[in-house]
């Protein structure tokens, strides 16, 4: 990684890591990894009394380990100079989705790595956040799975060019002394941390 570099990564295809570093141009950032957790097919609706283990793996270790794998990829990237890590990850491990239990589960987890990787890694200049966005963002063929949500307050949901200002104000190394932090970019729906 260059001097004042953004790298957007994400497990497999994602059309939304395509628009999101096209959004990112020009913005004002450091050394930053931006990590966009919304695996396909991870996010596959499904009842819990007939989830196997197999499967569990699929849903929920899978994200996991690929979150892990990103991580300490970003931490290896940015260990020699410090720099910005940011996750992007799908809104509904903090309310729930009915069907979805596995991806849910593995993305509370991805936020609670988030926390940990702060807390492990400020002392080398190292800050680690998680943006929040609502599933269908990440995953198109997710939509209303989270109908019971009530939507947006600002009565229309967000676009990644919302998604990546808030992105690029946790890269920007003149807005230093935040990590840990969790952001919700959702238009107003969930509206909690």
């Amino acid at each position: 990684m260059t001097a004042q570099q953004v790298r957007v990564v994400a497990p497999g295809a994602s059309s939304f890591a395509a628009e999101l570093t096209a959004a990112l141009e020009g913005a004002p950032t450091g050394d930053c990894v931006v990590y966009v957790c919304g695996d396909v097919g991870a996010a596959v609706a499904g009842a819990l009394d007939a989830l196997d283990t197999d499967e569990w793996d699929r849903r929920a270790e899978q994200v996991l380990r690929d979150a892990l794998t990103a991580l300490q990829d970003a931490h290896r990237v940015l260990s020699a100079q410090g720099g910005r890590v940011v996750v992007v990850a799908p809104t509904v491990g903090i309310p729930g989705a009915p069907g979805l239990v596995p991806f849910v589960t593995a993305v509370e987890g991805v936020r609670a790595m988030v926390k940990s990787a702060a807390r492990q890694w400020g002392a080398a200049d190292i800050a680690v956040n998680a943006v929040l966005v609502p599933i269908e963002l990440l995953v198109p063929a997710t939509a209303g799975t989270t109908a019971y949500l009530p939507p947006p307050a600002l009565g229309r949901p967000p676009t990644v060019v919302d998604v990546a200002a808030a992105v690029a104000a946790f890269a920007d190394p003149a807005r230093d002394g935040v990590t840990g932090a969790t952001v919700v970019v959702d238009g107003g729906s969930v509206m909690a941390p």
